[in-house]
């Protein structure tokens, strides 16, 4: 029978050859164990990852959607902290408006007078609030600050006014000027956008409308007898009559202004409860889909440790019995 037999040569190459396989496993299984996942994925599917390509797909998605859903969420946050600053606002200046009467002394026209111009001037820089350098109640344009300063905007109703002395004219020329669609407010005060409403997707098929903006009826109305206030201030040498009138009219016009402010307020929350309500799903789905993909993806600690443990014990073989062949010589028996 005749025997085949195998060189130093070729017998160091296969021990080289055994002892690189040994090692590359070796190494696989530990970086399973270190990472907790399968090294190679598609070889332990067997190539076929489809599932596993639509599961990382769809987590994508969901964690895109989540970023954008987080954004509103601030959005609609910082639009109600504003909004609820200008209801305070409107709430204590009108209170304090109120108390003028056909017997206030000249002193206490001119206080609330101060103190409503003062409402007026924080009450617009409150709706001009910025975050991340983005304005929140010019609708989609968000580069610029929705409204006019209130200096300006004072400046122009007062020039409207012109020689108007008496209460009736003033507030026709007020009312003209915050109510015209084709100036005054319309084109001078508001520089945010007046298209469409603002839709924001939140999910793949869940959008959320954000319709509060400068320009609303309400924060109009607001801001129409705030300024109405402001001005009483900006005119001092106009008869005191017409200027407690004008106080009473703006404390009136604040106290009716709460119901809108109020709605505003309330769509804002709805909008938020949608919003919180979709991330919650989408909490929960890829909660599911990821559970899903670990079980694809991720290595059973135990099941790896102990392969990891047989292919140490192989390997330590692999080297004791290359040790002992390597000692082998004829001299020894001979």
């Amino acid at each position: 029978m005749p025997v085949v037999s195998v060189g130093d040569m070729s017998q160091q190459f296969i021990s080289m050859r055994n002892s690189g396989a040994i090692k590359t496993e070796l190494a696989r299984l530990s970086n399973s164990l270190s990472s907790g996942q399968i090294d190679d994925v598609t070889a332990a599917m067997n190539g076929d990852t489809v599932r596993l390509s639509g599961l990382n797909y769809t987590l994508a998605q969901l964690d895109g959607y989540g970023q954008a859903a987080t954004e509103t969420k601030q959005i609609l946050s910082n639009i109600q902290s504003v909004l609820g600053q200008v209801d305070a606002l409107r709430q204590q200046s009108s209170a304090q408006l109120l108390l003028v009467n056909d017997e206030s002394t000249v002193a206490q026209v001119d206080e609330a007078a101060r103190s409503g111009r003062q409402t007026f001037d924080v009450m617009v820089a409150t709706l001009n609030k910025q975050v991340a350098d983005r304005s929140l109640l010019g609708g989609s344009a968000v580069s610029n600050a929705p409204l006019a300063t209130a200096e300006v905007m004072l400046s122009d109703i007062e020039f409207a006014i012109g020689g108007a002395t008496t209460f009736l004219a003033i507030e026709t020329v007020v009312n003209t000027w915050f109510d015209d669609p084709a100036g005054g407010f319309a084109t001078v005060g508001y520089a945010g956008d007046t298209g469409p409403l603002v839709e924001r997707r939140i999910s793949e098929t869940s959008t959320v409308s954000i319709d509060a903006r400068a320009d609303n009826p309400a924060v109009v109305a607001t801001l129409k007898s705030a300024a109405m206030a402001a001005l009483a201030d900006r005119l001092p040498d106009m008869d005191q009559g017409v200027r407690s009138e004008m106080l009473q009219a703006a404390g009136e016009g604040l106290f009716a202004a709460s119901s809108g402010l109020v709605a505003m307020q309330a769509r804002v929350g709805s909008a938020e409860m949608i919003v919180e309500t979709t991330q919650t799903e989408m909490t929960a789905r890829a909660s599911v889909l990821g559970a899903e993909r670990n079980d694809l993806v991720l290595a059973d600690p135990f099941e790896t440790a102990s392969q990891l443990q047989s292919v140490q014990l192989q390997l330590e073989t692999h080297f004791t019995v290359t040790a002992r062949l390597s000692q082998l010589s004829l001299l020894r028996y001979i």
